[in-house]
C-alpha cells in the first residue's frame, strides 16, 4: 500500500468551542488537544473588539512529515467573538514517496465572530500538502480568515516542494457554498516568469458578514498601493456575502504586515 493511503483517518487533534459569557468577554467553553497541538490560556487585548477572547495555537512537534493527517474543529457560539491565530508558522518537510493533509473545520454561530488568521504554513523542498479550511456560517455570523503558505529552499540549491493542493470553502447553515477558493501549484511555478516571481509568500482570504464591502475593498486597495513587496487582488464575493483577495508577498514580515491592515480596515467596518 503506498504511503498516502496510509494517512490515519483518526479523531481531530483539536477541538475548541468559544462561547459569550454573562459578563460580555468570551472564554474558551470547551478545548480537546492532543498532539501536537497546545493551546494558550485565551486572553483580552486592550484595544481589540470588546469581549474578543484571543488564542495562540502552539505545536509540540517538528511540523509536517509525510503521512501526517492533521485536524482541527472549532464552534464558535452565538454571540461569542474570537480570534485564533498559531505562534508560528506550521513547517512542512520533504515527502519523497507521499503527502500530509491538515484540515480545519469552523463554524460560527449566530451573531457570533471569529477571525481565524494562522501562520503561513512553510514548505520545504520536496513536501507535497494537500489542505482543507471549510468554514460554516448561521445568520449574522461574521468571519476573517485567512490561509497563507511560504516556499522555502533551505539548502540554498534552487529545490522547491512538489506539490500543494489547497481549498478554501463558505458554507451557509443549510450547507450551500457561499464560496469556494480551490488551487493546485507546485513550486516551479513560484519561479517562473509573470506576476508571482519574485513572490514566494501566497495567501488567500477573505470576510463575511461585514457591512460595505465595496468600501472595505476600496480602503485595502489604497492602503496597500505603495508597498512593493506586496502584490494584492481583492474583489466582492456574490450576493454580497462579503469580499475574497489574494496576497503575493516578498516574505512572511511583508505578509503579516498585509493581514495587519485587513484586519484592522475589516474589524473598523460595520
Amino acid at each position: 500500500m503506498a504511503a498516502v493511503e496510509q494517512i490515519s483517518e483518526a479523531r481531530p487533534q483539536l477541538g475548541l468551542t468559544f462561547a459569550h459569557a454573562p459578563s460580555g468577554e468570551t472564554y474558551l467553553k470547551r478545548q480537546y488537544t492532543r498532539f501536537p497541538f497546545h493551546v494558550t490560556q485565551p486572553f483580552h487585548l486592550d484595544g481589540e473588539v470588546s469581549g474578543e477572547a484571543t488564542v495562540i495555537l502552539q505545536a509540540l512537534g517538528a511540523g509536517l512529515v509525510q503521512g501526517d493527517r492533521i485536524a482541527m474543529d472549532v464552534l464558535v457560539e452565538s454571540g461569542a467573538c474570537a480570534h485564533l491565530t498559531t505562534q508560528g508558522s506550521t513547517v512542512a518537510h520533504a515527502m519523497p514517496e507521499g503527502r500530509a493533509e491538515q484540515d480545519a473545520r469552523v463554524v460560527v454561530c449566530e451573531d457570533a465572530t471569529l477571525h481565524y488568521l494562522p501562520r503561513p504554513m512553510i514548505l520545504f523542498a520536496d513536501a507535497e500538502v494537500t489542505t482543507r479550511l471549510e468554514i460554516t456560517v448561521q445568520e449574522g455570523a461574521r468571519v476573517l480568515w485567512c490561509d497563507g503558505y511560504l516556499a522555502h529552499d533551505a539548502a540554498g540549491n534552487g529545490e522547491r516542494f512538489t506539490r500543494l493542493d489547497a481549498e478554501a470553502v463558505l458554507y451557509d447553515a443549510s450547507g450551500k457554498i457561499l464560496a469556494l477558493d480551490r488551487f493546485v501549484v507546485d513550486g516551479a511555478t513560484l519561479d517562473a516568469p509573470g506576476v508571482m516571481a519574485g513572490f514566494p509568500v501566497h495567501a488567500g482570504f477573505g470576510c463575511h458578514g461585514y457591512c460595505e464591502p465595496t468600501v472595505i475593498v476600496e480602503e485595502l486597495a489604497a492602503a496597500m498601493l505603495d508597498d512593493d513587496a506586496i502584490y494584492l487582488g481583492v474583489s466582492e464575493l456574490p450576493d454580497e456575502q462579503g469580499l475574497f483577495g489574494r496576497i503575493l508577498a516578498r516574505d512572511g514580515v511583508a505578509l503579516r504586515r498585509a493581514m495587519s491592515l485587513v484586519r484592522e480596515i475589516v474589524a473598523a467596518s460595520p
